[in-house]
């Protein structure tokens, strides 16, 4: 499948949990490394990765979860037969599959488990557990498998959200789309519905009485005919005008990220006070000091974003660095996270790069000094990598949540737009459709009263074709809604020779084409009628000429009348929205002789639809 820019915002969402994933493995490979693995017992434990990793980037049908979720249970134990205990064992691989693959009611109580197992098994075992530092050992175990197994899902969750959220997009359009044709359909019928049935009343009552009472209702009926017609224009009108504009409401960051972000920066906190606890033993103060500044560390990630409290949390992780720099340093990668989110690149980069290598100088000197936890070169690499996992966390869990707002704000856009386009399309509709039915059946209505003292017979006949003409504008009205508008260019030909013939124009009608696609159908259809209601509203036509023809590949409609009024190119609005709602070219103007010529041209295929375009119209 080809990509495109649409695809962006998902690929970029992968991107960030593939380069999760590789941090993950840099990290618990110097970790073996330190721990005294062999390359063996530094490779074994990768096994599970692999299904981990096919669980936490696509979305799985139960089954397939199902059967990942044992592919890594499995193979998570293969090193104990092989290696026995030589590797790094904690089960995080374990607690992110299980946090992925099984609904959630049952998920967090099995990873509590699988937490509470590893730490456990440290005094079942004795794994790195000096006599009297067993404690520390297990809560080591414990929130490494929390905090690795934590970041995996929740980098997949959002990863997930996004891909849910990017292949949705339109379904808000569409279901905002049919709710307003819904209210739509409702409003026009209530609105016009009632007053088209008067009409065919009155007409139909005219049609069975003598000429009197007939003259009284057909008037009422030609008069509500006109103000039904004043009142279409105007909810044209009102349909077609832009809608407010609307400020979106912000997207607030989805709560998983904030609540998976909290939990890590509480595992981080531990983590200060375990370091601190060895290293200032029995020094209440500072230890009371150093809980109090994690808490308020804390208490502000709980709190909604903002500037202030963004500036007091870094100066509470950099400033105490000075006090407690062998435990502190935990937390400069929350720090160096939000520097990347919150500063512009490519300040961000430098500021970050300065971070980092200082850091990392600081964790070399660390092991020259027998600074305690980083005994050789490759602990130093493992804890540094350790905080490049943070800082890559808390940069993703923004940039996600970010990309998820941006996401959830284009669903909302489209769907607006997609709202303004169906007000916009019923606005043409009831113009251009509606409109001219209605002002047939008032000028065929005058025609029809004259009739009724010099040929009452034919005054009749008039009258039983406004019935007809009523209830096909009853007809059109329940499509408009709907987007279910049909015309055919020969029946629209038709009823032009019959309205313009009751106005005393002479027609000639020339059809050189077959059969026509429905849409091309429709378009010109919808041309014709609006382009008859011109020549009744804006000229004093004795003459009218109508010309269909096909030529290379082209559909052309000309209507030409003499008789034309107004000053030359002088515009309206009408045949301008039918271009730009069809696709088609339309060119009307002011011709020699006071004639008026209005062009419509049309591709016969219509899935090959030049752009519009238009001349002066009128």
């Amino acid at each position: 499948m080809a990509r495109t820019a649409d695809d962006l915002p998902l690929r970029l969402a992968r991107a960030m949990l593939w380069a999760s994933f590789g941090i993950l493995i840099y990290i618990r490979a110097f970790g073996g490394l330190d721990s005294g693995a062999g390359p063996l017992g530094v490779l074994l434990p990768m096994a599970s990765y692999p299904p981990l990793v096919a669980l936490a980037v696509r979305r799985r049908r139960p089954a397939v979860r199902y059967a990942l979720l044992a592919a890594v249970v499995l193979l998570y134990f293969l090193p104990f037969p092989v290696v026995g205990e030589s590797w790094e064992w904690m089960p995080w691989t374990v607690a992110a599959a299980v946090l992925c693959a099984l609904p959630q009611r049952v998920a967090w109580p099995l990873f509590v488990l699988v937490v509470a197992a590893a730490g456990a098994s440290v005094l079942v075992l004795g794994y790195d557990a000096y006599p009297g530092e067993e404690v520390q050992a297990l809560l080591g175990y414990a929130i490494i498998t929390a905090d690795d197994g934590l970041i995996v899902f929740g980098l997949s969750a959002l990863v997930r959200a996004v891909e849910q959220v990017h292949g949705t997009r339109e379904e808000l359009a569409r279901a905002a789309l049919a709710r307003e044709r819904l209210r739509l359909d409702g409003e026009l019928r209530g609105v016009l519905g009632g007053k088209l049935r008067a009409i065919a009343f009155r007409m139909r009552k005219a049609a069975q009485e003598d000429p009197g009472e007939a003259r009284r209702d057909l008037r009422e009926g030609v008069e509500l005919a006109r103000r039904t017609l004043a009142e279409v224009r105007a909810t044209a009108g009102a349909y077609r005008a832009a809608a407010p504009a609307r400020v979106p409401p912000p997207v607030e960051s989805p709560r998983l990220a904030r609540h998976v972000l909290l939990a890590i920066l509480l595992i981080q906190c531990v983590l200060v006070l375990k370091v601190m606890a060895p290293t200032h033993p029995y020094d209440w103060p500072a230890l009371a000091l150093a809980a109090a500044l994690l808490a308020a560390v804390v208490i502000l990630q709980a709190l909604p974003p903002s500037r202030a409290a963004l500036i007091a949390q870094s100066l509470l992780i950099l400033l105490p660095l000075a006090v407690f720099p062998e435990a502190w340093d935990r937390l400069l990668s929350v720090f160096t996270g939000k520097l990347l989110l919150n500063v512009r690149p490519p300040l961000s980069w430098a500021m970050t790069g300065l971070v980092l290598a200082g850091h990392l100088a600081w964790l070399l000197h660390s092991v020259d000094s027998g600074a305690l936890f980083v005994d050789d070169v490759a602990a130093a690499l493992s804890l540094f990598g350790g905080h490049i996992m943070i800082m890559w966390l808390v940069y993703c869990l923004g940039r996600l949540s970010g990309l998820l707002a941006v996401l959830e704000r284009m669903r909302r856009e489209l769907a607006e737009a997609a709202v303004r386009r169906e007000r916009v399309r019923v606005a043409g509709d009831l113009h251009d459709v509606l409109g001219f039915s209605l002002s047939a059946v008032a000028l065929k209505g005058e025609v029809a009263e004259r009739l009724l003292d010099t040929d009452p017979s034919r005054a009749r006949a008039e009258i039983a074709a406004l019935g007809s003409l009523v209830e096909r504008a009853v007809a059109e009205l329940g499509s408009i809604a709907g987007d279910r508008v049909e015309l055919r260019l020969r029946t629209e030909i038709d009823a032009a020779r019959e309205v313009l013939a009751s106005a005393g124009i002479e027609v000639v009608a020339r059809v050189g084409t077959g059969p026509l696609a429905a849409e091309v159908d429709t378009a010109l259809a919808t041309v014709l009628r609006e382009g008859v209601t011109n020549v009744l509203r804006h000229s004093r036509a004795r003459t009218c000429e109508i010309t269909v023809s096909e030529a290379a590949g082209s559909v052309r409609l000309r209507l030409v009348n003499d008789g034309a009024t107004g000053r030359p190119g002088e515009r309206g609005t009408g045949l301008g929205s039918i271009a730009a709602r069809t696709g088609g070219r339309l060119t009307a103007g002011h011709r020699p002789g006071g004639r008026f010529e209005l062009l419509a041209e049309f591709r016969a295929d219509p899935g090959r639809a030049p752009a519009a375009a238009s001349g002066p119209l009128r």
